[in-house]
């Protein structure tokens, strides 16, 4: 151990592991500063061994490393198995904690209301389950006190798998009345709401920081991984061409409605699974939108994965949504952030190469994108009078949540509305449709 390094000091350095084809150090390190650690050391391999995570010379080179520059933790690119943990924890002398782990410690730090932390301590849960009794030091350093080892502490490594079992289903149960919560709400808001627009992406890809360019809004948008853990909607009120101040259509003019901005929890690749609840309030704001913005960091060296990271898991989302398909998703819109940060010919690579996306920095003007809202919410919606008969009165209960209603009257022949809908949804609502 490097001499002058007390312990404290000591459990904040840390060795970077990597092995397998899929290695994604320069992220790694990126999750392991944002949680306070240094890092002062890095070990590679081509691929991954069953026993130990790394090969056993390998793991003879770690030990090295981690005596040389005085780490007190190693933490790995993937998620490993109990008995992997402690033999790599063998081999290296300290604590190893793997990437599951780090981001659910990340998780931990940024929860800020009462569903992210239930959301967290399930992921725990979920990930201590198969580990109580398997002597992971990682886990029995969970109170220590350190960067990594903050949580519930050592007295949980005496609960048994029943009493965990018990815990995870009562909170399985809360975040489910909360999801419905938060689907009642949804539909009872947009009866009569404005159009909604979802902000999603790879994390710190500035979403926070165009919500609040387009709304007014002063969340943080500090330069750290999940940094937002929570959805967050916000009206954006638009402002109407000086030619049609009245906001109402007409021939040469178009409407500009206020809208609903909601910022999302930002993906990142290799999602532990135990954390996919954290994400249910994303992938519901993602469902229900009018308008997805697929946010990306366009100063990124991974923009290319980055970008089809969110895509892959919001398409295995989408086409999952038990309560719809395929057209709940209406139209998308691709802005690349943070162009501030990129020379002059990359931002001309970056058109060229997707000709299609808002190049902007939200930090110096978001107007560009605020405009391809407004072009693809008035190209997503249709406004229409329809005519429910009475007889099939039960018809409009697939316009809540879905659809804008402006206006609602009974008459003798049925239930007259005046809707704004989705084009996927108004094409089922054609045969209703009133002069």
């Amino acid at each position: 151990m490097n001499k002058g390094v007390n312990e404290q000091e000591l459990e904040s350095r840390a060795v970077l592991v990597s092995a397998g084809e899929d290695r994604q150090v320069a992220e790694l390190g990126r999750l392991s500063e944002t949680l306070g650690l240094e890092v002062v050391g890095l070990l590679e391999q081509g691929r991954r061994d069953g026993v130990g995570y790394l090969g056993r010379g390998k793991r003879e080179e770690l030990g090295e490393l981690v005596g040389s520059v005085g780490a007190g933790v190693v933490v790995t690119d993937d998620e490993l198995a109990p008995s992997q943990a402690r033999v790599l924890e063998k081999a290296a002398g300290v604590q190893v904690v793997d990437r599951t782990l780090l981001i659910i410690r990340i998780f931990e730090a940024h929860a800020r209301d009462a569903a992210s932390r239930l959301e967290v301590e399930l992921a725990e849960l979920s990930y201590r389950l198969p580990r109580v009794r398997g002597g992971y030091k990682a886990l029995s350093r969970l109170g220590g006190g350190g960067v990594v080892t903050r949580g519930p502490g050592e007295q949980q490594l005496e609960y048994d798998r029943r009493v965990i079992r018990q815990r995870m289903e009562r909170i399985r149960k809360r975040l489910a009345e909360e999801r419905s919560a938060r689907k009642t709400q949804g539909a009872r808001l947009k009866k009569e709401g404005p159009p909604s627009v979802a902000l999603v992406g790879y994390t710190n890809a500035g979403k926070t920081t165009i919500l609040n360019a387009l709304s007014g809004e002063r969340r943080s948008t500090a330069d750290r991984l999940f940094e937002t853990l929570e959805t967050t909607s916000r009206i954006v009120n638009n402002t109407v061409p000086a030619d049609d101040a009245q906001g109402r259509d007409r021939v040469g003019a178009v409407a500009r409605p206020d809208f609903v901005l909601t910022d999302t929890v930002g993906f990142i690749r290799k999602l532990p699974t135990q954390l996919v609840y954290s994400f249910a309030s994303t992938l519901e704001a993602a469902r229900d939108a009018s308008v997805i913005i697929l946010c990306a960091d366009a100063a990124s060296e991974k923009l290319g994965e980055e970008i089809l990271t969110v895509e892959d898991t919001l398409a295995d989302a989408l086409s999952g949504a038990d309560h719809g398909n395929s057209d709940i998703v209406k139209e998308s819109v691709l802005c690349l952030n943070k162009a501030d940060m990129l020379s002059a010919e990359r931002r001309r690579q970056l058109l060229d190469a997707y000709p299609k996306a808002v190049l902007i920095s939200a930090r110096q003007d978001a107007t560009p994108l605020l405009d391809a809202i407004n072009e693809a919410l008035a190209s997503s919606r249709v406004r229409m009078r329809l005519l429910i008969p009475h007889a099939e009165y039960g018809a409009i209960n697939g316009l809540y949540g879905r659809a804008e209603i402006h206006t609602r009257e009974d008459t003798n022949e049925g239930l007259e509305l005046e809707v704004t809908l989705p084009k996927p949804q108004a094409r089922r609502y054609a045969h209703y449709r009133s002069p």
